[in-house]
């Protein structure tokens, strides 16, 4: 009788020890899986044409020109930039971003963010109203959710990202998406021949952000900026 009572009294202790288990464990998964998220969540910048591509669309009226340039002298005139930004980036804080992201012309990416300068000018002989839309090209895994784009237009810059996810309103400090798939749309008027404006665009993995989680690593994200004449001042078009 008395093995039978020690049996007992060990297996008694077996199931104690395994519902402690059952309650400690699943805790400290929790605490690693946290850990994980906020050391190392890592991205990649979707980049089959470059992460980050800027275009102008054509005109019928050859009048009506515009040019692209990753320098203010214009040395080398496009109608399309690309660049080829770091592909593999982990999520930062956006305040601990270089302050100076706008005083470096072409691509100027750190290790943690994307960023690139260019200039878009009125190679015309008439003076237009143009359109310029920043959007996204391609996105995975809900990653737009964690993305912060930070653009400059002539030095004034305004920080966007997608709306929060339990419907509040825009992020702290952030402005919008204009929708889904475009980040910002704006004109500029009276372009006149020979004016230039300055873009600088930068692209981050925003840390603080509730969405920034684990089931964004290995997500895409692209965007791609078209500049399209949209008015002739001359003859009204």
């Amino acid at each position: 009788m008395k093995q039978v009572k020690n049996t007992l009294r060990r297996t008694a202790a077996e199931v104690k020890r395994y519902r402690i288990l059952k309650k400690i464990v699943p805790a400290l998964i929790a605490i690693i899986i946290m850990a994980l998220i906020i050391v190392y969540i890592v991205s990649v910048l979707y980049s089959k044409y470059g992460s980050f591509t800027v275009s102008v669309l054509k005109y019928d009226a050859m009048k009506y020109a515009l040019t692209l340039s990753d320098t203010p002298d214009f040395y080398e005139n496009t109608s399309r930039l690309n660049s080829k930004a770091s592909t593999d980036i982990t999520n930062i804080d956006g305040n601990t971003l270089p302050v100076d992201l706008d005083n470096v012309n072409g691509e100027h990416s750190g290790d943690n963010y994307a960023a690139y300068t260019f200039y878009c000018k009125n190679a015309g002989t008439e003076t237009v109203t143009y359109r310029y839309q920043l959007y996204i090209a391609n996105m995975t895994r809900d990653i737009e959710k964690a993305v912060r784009v930070r653009l400059y237009v002539n030095g004034e810059p305004v920080t966007y990202a997608r709306t929060a996810s339990d419907g509040s309103g825009p992020e702290p400090g952030t402005t919008e998406f204009k929708t889904e798939t475009v980040i910002a749309e704006s004109d500029i008027e009276n372009f006149a021949p020979g004016d230039v404006t300055k873009y600088t665009v930068v692209i981050w993995l925003e840390g603080n952000d509730p969405d920034c989680l684990d089931h964004l690593i290995g997500g895409e994200f692209k965007i791609d900026m078209t500049m399209s004449v949209i008015k002739g001042e001359a003859d009204g078009e």
